[in-house]
């Protein structure tokens, strides 16, 4: 996760420092490489966002507040791959000639990965505001019968040396076996 993440993150970089502009403005038919490029880069962003989304059944599951961050840095991240892909891309710029649809199809995933990224974040958000306390009373609960049970327990005696030995069944003779 974390090796696909710094190689994500340099792909990002080198195509920052070395883009060229090519083909025709933004308004006009854009070539196949640029096409390709967008759909590399949007393929990409998609990968990372399934990989913050992977973490989020950690965070509902056991709602620690480190954890919490690492979300938190994690999506600031990814809302960053977000961001550059549209810029490098311009997904709201009006394509026209032959690959208008393709176009037209990497915009409406560009503005679907960010629904989907916003409605994981507000469940999460949801989730903490109004169960993770409750979930955090649940085991603060069960950790004090788990402590009453384990000093109940330890406190009587073995069943042997309760009676004296009185009620046992093993005699020590063979005859009452």
């Amino acid at each position: 996760g974390s090796l696909y993440l710094l190689t994500s993150v340099g792909v990002t970089i080198y195509r920052r420092q070395y883009a060229t502009p090519t083909g025709s403005p933004p308004g006009g038919a854009a070539p196949a490489e640029q096409l390709e490029n967008c759909f590399e880069e949007l393929s990409d962003v998609t990968q990372g966002l399934a990989r913050h989304l992977e973490n989020f059944h950690h965070l509902v599951a056991q709602y620690d507040a480190a954890e919490v961050q690492r979300w938190a840095d994690n999506r600031s991240f990814w809302l960053s791959q977000w961001k550059v892909a549209n810029d490098h891309c311009q997904f709201a710029t009006p394509r026209a000639g032959a690959f208008k649809k393709d176009w037209e199809q990497l915009a409406a995933v560009h503005a679907e990965l960010r629904e989907i990224e916003a409605s994981y974040t507000e469940e999460l958000r949801r989730f903490g505001h109004d169960h993770a306390p409750a979930m955090d009373r649940v085991r603060a609960r069960l950790g004090k019968i788990g402590k009453h049970l384990t000093l109940s327990q330890d406190s009587q005696p073995a069943p042997d040396a309760r009676d004296g030995g009185a009620n046992s069944t093993d005699s020590g003779d063979p005859r009452h076996e």
